[in-house]
């Protein structure tokens, strides 16, 4: 028995030819690719990678290694996102772990013509590979005319469908159920420990600021950078009234999405109460991308996994960050620090006020209230920007929110994964009728905003 499949197909034949020793040949097409050349690159889809995968220090080579020797055909295509020339080093790599067992003919390599995909040429070398080490090479590997069957005649279930069958389950409801097996809840002690080794806090440092005047740039507003950590630098705005004294410090998390009241106006208002602003967008915040809906930067937060990091505790890092270059400037009052954001972002300043006492008070708004709610349902927007390995086993926002103590989150319009507000009652609060979609108002805006200055 062999096993060939091209793409999405290719990835799992590479997982099946590794881990699987019934399989006698193996060939994958259009995924076999060293990572050193995928990371910088066209990364494949996360269902296509391992978490931790290059932090475990493997590389797609180590899948057909560990097959060694059995027999495999490493297709790409000239015209691939999946190029040949990264196809071309996992086979080399793979070819010297062949050689230690004199098995040089049982791997090889062929580039087939055309994009992404399994064209004639490719397909008869799958042929062939396959009549050679599966038919001891009696066979004739040139592509026969078949009879091409309709969709429904190859249909092995009633509808067409598998989940119609009786008993069938879909994917996310394995997955709820796998987590509702493992879920063990630990303590808001127990929390608080887990955000240092997750490295979220910062040592109070005051961070390096660099200035970038503009022309015409009104007075009190200044755009400037900050270093989060090495190499790390973070956009931001910088709003300061012209009053003398020190004065109470407010961070915004930038709103990258547009799809309410900028951000840059609430800051603009609070400056003129008389607060130093900070609006700060930590590291490579999620934009709307209408070609993706709802998977938000899938690519950059699955890179971040496979080397063993996560965005969502790095950006809060950043948001600590800025708290640092608040707190250490000479006109802010650092006892007095209050911090606002939207949507998931809301999620890291949740994190960062649970781990920081000098958050003294937050305003969460339109933010899920619960990251064990996307394991219960189907569909989600955001979450790639939300999840923390192994987090939710132990913990949900709401422990966030016990973790902070006495400080107060003002928490508005909660939603669900899919951005909808939902009706769940105090202590959450509410700007608009609910399932209506329209904007607030600036009235609205600064109602709140006041209670979260006071």
């Amino acid at each position: 028995m062999g096993a060939a499949g091209c793409s999405g197909g290719g990835a799992l034949t590479t997982f099946l030819g590794a881990l699987d020793p019934r399989l006698r040949a193996a060939v994958p097409a259009c995924f076999p690719n060293s990572y050193r050349v995928l990371f910088r690159g066209p990364d494949p889809d996360p269902d296509m990678s391992f978490p931790r995968f290059l932090a475990s220090g493997l590389d797609t080579a180590d899948f057909v290694e560990l097959s060694a020797p059995t027999p495999w055909l490493i297709e790409a295509t000239e015209g691939d996102y999946f190029t040949p020339a990264a196809a071309r080093l996992v086979y080399e790599e793979a070819e010297k772990w062949y050689a230690l067992y004199g098995a040089h003919d049982q791997i090889a390599f062929f580039v087939g013509p055309g994009p992404h995909g399994v064209p004639l040429e490719s397909r008869e070398a799958i042929y062939k590979w396959m009549i050679r080490w599966l038919k001891n090479g009696q066979g004739d590997f040139h592509e026969q005319p078949v009879k091409l069957h309709t969709n429904s005649e190859l249909q092995v279930t009633a509808s067409g469908n598998v989940e119609d069958e009786p008993g069938s389950r879909k994917v996310y409801q394995l997955l709820r159920d796998d987590f509702r097996a493992k879920r063990v809840q630990r303590t808001i002690p127990d929390l608080l420990t887990e955000l240092p080794r997750l490295k979220i806090p910062t040592d109070g440092s005051a961070p390096e600021v660099q200035s970038f005047g503009e022309p015409n740039e009104p007075a009190g507003r200044e755009h400037i950078q900050f270093e989060s950590e090495p190499g790390i630098q973070i956009n931001a705005t910088l709003y300061v009234p012209s009053s003398a004294g020190r004065k109470p410090g407010v961070l915004l998390v930038r709103d990258n999405r547009r799809l309410m009241t900028s951000t840059a106006v609430l800051a603009a208002w609070m400056a003129r109460q008389g607060r130093v602003v900070l609006e700060a967008e930590p590291r490579d915040c999620p934009i709307e991308d209408d070609h993706g809906p709802f998977v938000g930067n899938w690519l950059v937060n699955s890179r971040a996994n496979q080397i063993g990091l996560d965005l969502p505790t790095l950006r809060t890092h950043d948001i600590l960050r800025a708290v640092d270059l608040l707190v250490t400037r000479s006109d802010v009052d650092g006892s007095s620090v209050r911090a606002f954001a939207r949507g998931v972002e809301g999620i890291w300043l949740l994190m960062a006020a649970a781990a920081d006492p000098r958050v003294g008070k937050i305003w969460l708004d339109r933010t899920p209230y619960s990251l064990r709610l996307a394991l219960e349902g189907s569909m989600s927007a955001d979450l790639f920007d939300a999840v923390i390995p192994g987090f939710a086993l132990h913990w949900d926002l709401d422990d966030l929110v016990k973790a902070m103590g006495a400080r107060p989150v003002l928490w508005t319009d909660p939603t669900n994964w899919m951005r909808r507000v939902v009706a769940l009652g105090p202590p959450f609060r509410y700007r608009y009728v609910l399932g209506d979609a329209t904007d607030f108002s600036d009235a609205q805006d600064r109602e709140f905003a006041d209670e979260l200055l006071r």
